[in-house]
């Protein structure tokens, strides 16, 4: 007997017909009959009459009725309170993340974790790299991706994605042309790329620095689908990380690779205040997500640039 059943009861008793509950309960008459049948059977007695005009309830259905009122209101406020403690019990792990990461991963990775720890709910939230480092610090959130370089004197850090830094240029630009990118060819070009709040745009500084060249920054960003907006436009040269290029490209754009591509990297850490006692959802979390993506890795985005370049998409 469960909560379907006592409600097909009740229908019956009030209508009086099992043609007019059936009807309420969106059931066949055929199904209902067959329901009342197996009550009757279980409880043992006889709970209506059959009439030419409906049902009538017994004496023992008379009493039944006024218990499994009692018995629904019973259920409904045993799961309520089953609900209401359960979430009480539930976890709540913060998981400050640099822009970009979660995109890569796909929700899938947040789907899978919600099926695997029912018990964690997961506080996820964007923003930008100086921010995810105070938040860690702190002990404002719990876990941290961040791009390095990582302070290893303030953090522990696990290696967990690498992508290229590329550039995205109007195929009419000039740029276009070529196969790979050297800094030296972006002298007096204007530059779309992410702002100083992001590591990459360290990265990317230091490698003009020592190529000799002034960047022309035509402006700075915490948008990086705006520095393909620019590109688009043909208005400059959009600064790009790999996956991000490849997303959502224009059809107008080309997606070329620096001349050191090997080391032209945008990596990113998952990251715990070094010296912190660590909970247990964040250790789950942490072996989570490096097992995760090692067994996805090879579905998720890559970028092959020693396959043979065309003037479009590789």
């Amino acid at each position: 007997m469960d909560s379907k059943d006592l409600k097909a009861f009740l229908a019956v008793y009030d209508y009086k017909s099992i043609t007019k509950a059936a009807k309420s309960l969106y059931m066949t008459s055929q199904g209902l009959s067959q329901l009342i049948k197996k009550l009757e059977q279980e409880l043992e007695i006889k709970l209506f009459y059959r009439t030419t005009r409906g049902v009538d309830p017994t004496p023992y259905g008379d009493v039944f009725y006024e218990k499994a009122e009692g018995m629904l209101k019973d259920l409904a406020s045993i799961k309520n309170l089953v609900k209401e403690k359960g979430a009480e019990r539930k976890k709540v792990l913060s998981v400050a993340s640099t822009y970009g990461v979660l995109a890569y991963l796909t929700v899938d990775f947040l789907v899978d974790f919600r099926n695997i720890y029912p018990d964690i709910d997961l506080d996820f939230q964007e923003m930008t790299d100086d921010i995810v480092e105070e938040s860690i610090w702190s002990e404002k959130m719990d876990v941290g991706f961040l791009a390095g370089p990582i302070d290893v004197l303030k953090f522990d850090a696990d290696p967990f994605t690498s992508h290229k830094h590329c550039l995205v240029i109007h195929e009419d630009h000039p740029l276009a042309a070529k196969d790979y990118i050297d800094y030296v060819d972006l002298e007096n070009e204007p530059i779309a790329l992410i702002g100083r709040a992001f590591r990459p745009y360290y990265n990317n500084m230091n490698r003009f620095l020592k190529r000799g060249v002034k960047p022309n920054i035509l402006t700075e960003t915490s948008e990086i689908g705006l520095t393909h907006q620019v590109a688009h436009a043909n208005k400059g040269v959009g600064l790009s990380v790999d996956f991000c290029a490849y997303s959502n490209p224009y059809s107008n754009t080309v997606i070329r690779p620096f001349l050191d591509f090997e080391e032209c990297t945008w990596d990113t850490y998952l990251i715990l205040k070094r010296g912190k006692l660590v909970s247990k959802e964040a250790e789950i979390f942490q072996r989570f997500a490096l097992n995760w993506l090692e067994r996805n890795r090879s579905r998720l985005f890559k970028w092959r640039i020693n396959q043979k370049l065309d003037r479009k998409l590789i």
